[in-house]
């Protein structure tokens, strides 16, 4: 049987034992993390997408430019139902040819509105896709400017932190410089 000194033979010092050894690990590990860490901050993507006065503005030339297209679509569907209501009422009293003529009538309104709600439905999906690159290329250009103005090695979303304390949210502070420009 052999016993183990823990007696370094070169050096004559005491050798570390296990738990000294995990101990010395640990801290180094810890002191390491703690350095390589950075500042770092999150934001609410949905806070400064609602808010920013980027978004804001887009939102407006959306419904400047699409407002008028969809009142138009609601009071075709108005326009529909009242004939739909009206072929209802009179259905009793009116001729075949009478029948035939505001059936089709009603489909072919029907089939109108089903084109233009589609119609309308494409032309503002690109729209939005368009003016939501726009206001994410400005967000995230302020955003990289304030992190290098004020030192953060790190700027994360709000979908990509499981956890963070509202001392390292700068939501508000990136909605301030997205106001000044």
């Amino acid at each position: 049987m052999t016993v183990r000194n823990n007696i370094n033979p070169q050096t004559g010092h005491k050798r570390p034992t296990g738990m000294k050894l995990t101990t010395l690990f640990l801290l180094t590990l810890i002191s390491f993390g703690v350095g390589a860490a950075g500042k770092s901050a999150y934001i609410s993507t949905k806070a400064l997408l609602d808010k920013s006065p980027q978004a804001v503005a887009a939102n407006k030339a959306l419904q400047a430019e699409f407002g008028e297209r969809e009142q138009s679509l609601r009071n075709l569907a108005g326009s529909i139902q009242q004939m739909e209501k009206n072929y209802q009422n009179d259905n009793a009293i009116m001729s075949a040819e009478q029948k035939k003529k505001a059936e089709s009538k009603i489909v072919q309104n029907k089939r109108k509105f089903q084109f233009e709600q589609q119609s309308l439905k494409e032309d503002l999906q690109s729209k939005q896709r368009e003016l939501l690159q726009k206001v994410q290329l400005s967000i995230r250009g302020v955003i990289q400017a304030y992190g290098k103005e004020k030192g953060y090695d790190f700027i994360f979303t709000d979908a990509s932190v499981a956890y963070a304390s509202d001392a390292v949210n700068i939501t508000d502070e990136i909605l301030k410089e997205l106001e000044k420009q």
